[in-house]
């Protein structure tokens, strides 16, 4: 079953015109005991050539504040471990690619520390989900029939009855 997270992540990239390429697998090893992680998504942009690896953090009950880009390294930055990196560059043929965190929210004091953090850490982007969520719904249509997609179809039933606007 798809997380809806990330099915929403992936709705944004595809409506941004990427390709998108879910649960990169790579193999990382703790304590001498391998074991299976994945990217959550690779994605490609044909018309300009950009790639990049996609985390999706929903936590969606708290805001992200500082201690968590300081205290949770395995939870966040595991996408950028130097085995995802290199199962990204076997993916991409190239190691030139941008790193983005999707994280629910940011806590309100201090974004911009969390943000320099993030990008000391070797990632090149942080997206809020409100952005995601704002750019998805704002795209579907309430008069237009999304058969392909049971999750646009909500979407645009939601708009249709006035739920969303």
């Amino acid at each position: 079953m798809t997380d809806v997270n990330e099915e929403f992540v992936r709705i944004y990239f595809e409506m941004k015109g990427y390709l998108v390429h879910t649960n990169l697998k790579y193999t990382i090893t703790k304590k001498n005991i391998p074991s299976e992680s994945d990217i959550d998504m690779a994605i490609y942009n044909l018309k300009n050539d950009d790639k990049a690896i996609v985390e999706v953090k929903g936590w969606h009950s708290e805001n992200c504040t500082l201690s968590y880009f300081e205290d949770y390294n395995d939870r966040i930055y595991n996408f950028i471990r130097p085995e995802a990196i290199q199962e990204a560059s076997k993916f991409f043929k190239t190691d030139k690619f941008r790193k983005i965190l999707v994280i629910s929210k940011l806590g309100p004091k201090r974004k911009d520390e969390c943000k320099k953090i993030v990008n000391q850490m070797g990632i090149d982007e942080l997206i809020e989900f409100n952005e995601i969520l704002k750019f998805v719904i704002d795209r579907v249509e309430s008069n237009k029939h999304y058969r392909d997609s049971e999750f646009l179809q909500t979407i645009r039933l939601l708009k249709a009855y006035n739920y969303l606007k």
